[in-house]
This record gives C-alpha cells, sequence and structure tokens, in this order.
C-alpha cells in the first residue's frame, strides 16, 4: 500500500536517527545480531521492505536508548504497516514526541497546504495554538502546554531551513473568520512577505468548489527515492497516499484553487 512505504521509509529514517544519536555503528554487533545483518539494517534504514518483526523494531528502540513512549509508538506504527490508513492521535505525539508527518515535513523541499477551518499550524501564533488546544475538552492542561511547546519548535525548525523549503497555502475565507483575531492575521500578512512563502484565501463568492471540500498538504522532496505525498488528517486518522494518480488529482485542485484566490494582503473584514 502507498501508505506503508511512506510509513516505512519514515520509521526507518527514526531509527536510523536514533541509532547516530547513541553513537552506534551500522556494523555493531549488537545491531547485527538482532537484525540478522548490517545488510538488513542498511534496507530498513532506507525504507526499503524487510521481514523484520515487531519485536525487532522494540528490540533496536531498546539498543538506540529510546523513551518508552517512542518505543511503543514506533511498534504500533510498525504494527499497521499494511491498513489502508492509521491513527495518529495528538496524544500519542505528546507521548512520544514522533509523528511520520512531522518527520516528512522536516526533509520536504516544497509544502502545499490547503485548509477549510483552521489556520495552517506551521502559522498559527502561539496565542492561537493554545485556544485551539486548551478548548479541546478531552485534553488536559499539561497536554495542552506540550502541544503547544511542540508547534512552536516546529515553526522554528522550518524557519530555520528558511529558503531551502518553497511553502504555498491555500485558506478558505471561513478560516480567516474563525477565532482569526488581528494578531493573527498579521502573523500571516508578515509571513507573506518571506520570498519562501505565499498564502492567499478564497473568498466565499468564489465558492462552492467541488474538488476542495477537504484539507490537505502535498510535500515534494529533494531526495528522487521519496515521492510526492498527499496527507490527508481527519479525526483519529491519518493518511498518506503517494500513488501518482490522486497526487497529480490534488495537484491540480490546489493550482485551479490558486486561480481563483486573492493574496491574503487583500483579506478587509
Amino acid at each position: 500500500m502507498a501508505d506503508a512505504k511512506a510509513l516505512r521509509r519514515e520509521i526507518g529514517r527514526e531509527l536510523d536517527k536514533m541509532r547516530y544519536a547513541a553513537g552506534i555503528l551500522t556494523n555493531d554487533i549488537r545491531l547485527v545480531k538482532i537484525c540478522g545483518s548490517a545488510r538488513t539494517y542498511a534496507r530498513l534504514a532506507k525504507g526499503e521492505r524487510t521481514n523484520l518483526t515487531y519485536p525487532v523494531i522494540g528490540a533496536l528502540c531498546d539498543l538506540f536508548e529510546a523513551t518508552t513512549q517512542k518505543k511503543f509508538e514506533l511498534q504500533r506504527l510498525w504494527d499497521v504497516l499494511d491498513d489502508t490508513s492509521f491513527a495518529e492521535s495528538a496524544e500519542a505525539l505528546v507521548k512520544s514526541g514522533f509523528s511520520p508527518y512531522l518527520g516528512f515535513e522536516q526533509i520536504a523541499v516544497k509544502l502545499d497546504l490547503h485548509e477549510l477551518v483552521l489556520v495552517p499550524g506551521l502559522f498559527q501564533t502561539e496565542r492561537y495554538i493554545r485556544r485551539v488546544h486548551e478548548q479541546n475538552p478531552d485534553r488536559g492542561r499539561s497536554d495542552a502546554e506540550k502541544l503547544v511547546e511542540l508547534r512552536l519548535r516546529r515553526q522554528h525548525e522550518l524557519e530555520a531551513r528558511g529558503d531551502a523549503v518553497q511553502i504555498r497555502a491555500l485558506l478558505h475565507e471561513a478560516v480567516l473568520h474563525n477565532g482569526c483575531d488581528e494578531e493573527q492575521l498579521a502573523r500571516l500578512c508578515e509571513l507573506n512577505e518571506r520570498p519562501n512563502i505565499s498564502i492567499a484565501y478564497l473568498p466565499f463568492e468564489t465558492g462552492p468548489h467541488p474538488r476542495l471540500t477537504a484539507p490537505f498538504s502535498v510535500l515534494s522532496f529533494l531526495d528522487e527515492r521519496d515521492p510526492d505525498l498527499v496527507y490527508f488528517e481527519a479525526p483519529g486518522e491519518s493518511r498518506f497516499v503517494e500513488a501518482a494518480e490522486p497526487v497529480l488529482a490534488c495537484r491540480q485542485w490546489f493550482e485551479v484553487g490558486l486561480g481563483q484566490a486573492r493574496t491574503i494582503k487583500e483579506f478587509r473584514r
């Protein structure tokens, strides 16, 4: 499944990042014993298909000194590789600090973001982030605070990449009326002035848009081994798609929307 290939690559990257941080070589006898050979581990790290099992992922996490929650999350995701979708809850992100989407986002060279209701997370002010998380009745204050910190860190990491990543955002006008205060609007206008970021919105009068009925992100990568991905997110479920046809369709719908959109600096309440 397309989801399995994308997820397998990101799990491999995360494991190899932990290996490097732990100072363990790929020919370390302990690693070879767990995986059967250094070559098998290399295939795992590259996201290629292997016969490695759920307990092997756990054993590698132990060797690389992963936290208990990160080990649990990586094993959980490995266990659902062949499902057509997988759940990625905010609670799992808080506890493990690992998210496949955030891993892909950090290496993407182009991001096209389509949003119906919320300001994209990369553009949210701290006040906006807090409102989003603190108003969730299923989330405790400590978890909300951790999610705020994670989102701000995510923003800083992306800003540090500068022009290495190009970001285009297409927002429906509802986003700009749904808790988007003057501070948040000013933030959007400020970001839009950066050479690597463009933010546009679809006015109410141009709709409805029959193909732009769900939020999605299209991610492009420098490495040719990483095909473009479309990421869909819904309550309790996240899904990556990398099959050429749906990715192309999302790109086309996004471009059609941009053709009808106005720049964020044209917005007036």
